[in-house]
């Protein structure tokens, strides 16, 4: 902080110049050069002299507040500065697409958060390309995506978990809980994400690697697997979803799963991503160390 608004400050709270100087280790003449230099400095006179004792001015008033507001946001940046450094407390900015924030997130974050009391986190949601803007934005310090850039040159990826893909109906449906083709499948009415989504892409290579046209006019786009699930439930078609996405429905019996036998619709990858030559607070780079250590073995399907 400024020594002449620091000056100021112990003159204010300590109404002499004598009680100044001694609680900032000076001399009295040198209290009184240094508020002549803020004031000279500031072009207007800051206190009215009536013997020892200082009155404050109106002027005076409006750089006292603006003293000891610099003053308050020294201390706090000074204790968000040692928070920087301290991997154990501090805040851990994530961006993460929405269905690993809804179906993964929670019960990490609350173990790491049982582990680690004093740190905080903001979690924000986005599509894989929203949130790697932000990731490069520096607005966030990792990311969880489930279409990573596809080059690794100013990043660090680490493959955290594979949720395994399902074909899924509603309840009473005739597929429900049988046994198909993949091209009995394109035949139906169908429930699909959007088409810039991760996701549709990975479905719509392995109709092509099946050599099956995909699904002419699916009958519902959506940019959620949520909604996917319930649109589904309301019998507007099947879908191919991560299991995580449907798990409790299906185990609910709200919807039934639909065996395909003649391809494995395999899984889905979600990444972490960080970017390589960056400083980031040190609880972010705890967090991103500790949840890179529990990714799963390679190749491992949730199901």
């Amino acid at each position: 902080m400024d020594v002449l608004y620091r000056t100021l400050l112990a003159v204010v709270e300590h109404q002499t110049l004598s009680d100044a100087a001694r609680v900032l280790h000076t001399t009295q003449p040198t209290v009184t050069r240094q508020l002549q230099q803020l004031e000279r400095r500031l072009g207007a006179p800051l206190f009215d002299r009536s013997g020892k004792r200082l009155t404050l001015t109106g002027a005076g008033e409006r750089v006292y507040a603006f003293a000891s507001e610099l003053q308050t946001l020294e201390v706090r940046l000074q204790e968000e500065l040692r928070e920087f450094a301290d991997p154990s407390a501090g805040l851990i900015r994530i961006g993460a697409g929405l269905s690993p924030t809804l179906y993964r997130l929670p019960s990490i974050l609350a173990q790491y958060a049982e582990q680690h009391p004093r740190v905080r986190f903001q979690v924000v949601t986005g599509s894989s390309k929203l949130t790697m803007e932000r990731l490069q934005a520096r607005t966030v310090d990792a990311a969880i995506v489930t279409t990573p850039p596809a080059s690794s040159d100013d990043f660090v990826m680490t493959p955290l978990w594979r949720d395994a893909l399902v074909v899924v109906a509603p309840s009473g449906h005739p597929l429900a809980g049988c046994a198909c083709t993949l091209g009995d499948l394109a035949q139906q009415p169908m429930v699909v994400m959007h088409p810039e989504s991760g996701l549709r892409q990975l479905v719509h290579d392995t109709f092509t690697r099946m050599g099956v046209a995909d699904p002419a006019l699916p009958l519902m786009e959506t940019d959620s697997l949520e909604a996917m699930s319930r649109f589904v439930q309301a019998g507007m078609g099947l879908a191919i979803v991560p299991w995580p996405a449907v798990a409790e429905d299906v185990q609910a019996k709200r919807l039934c799963t639909v065996n395909l036998i003649d391809v494995d619709l395999g899984a889905r990858t979600v990444t972490l991503v960080v970017r390589k030559h960056t400083t980031m607070p040190q609880a972010a780079q705890a967090f991103v160390s500790w949840l890179a250590a529990r990714s799963e073995a390679p190749g491992r399907e949730l199901r």
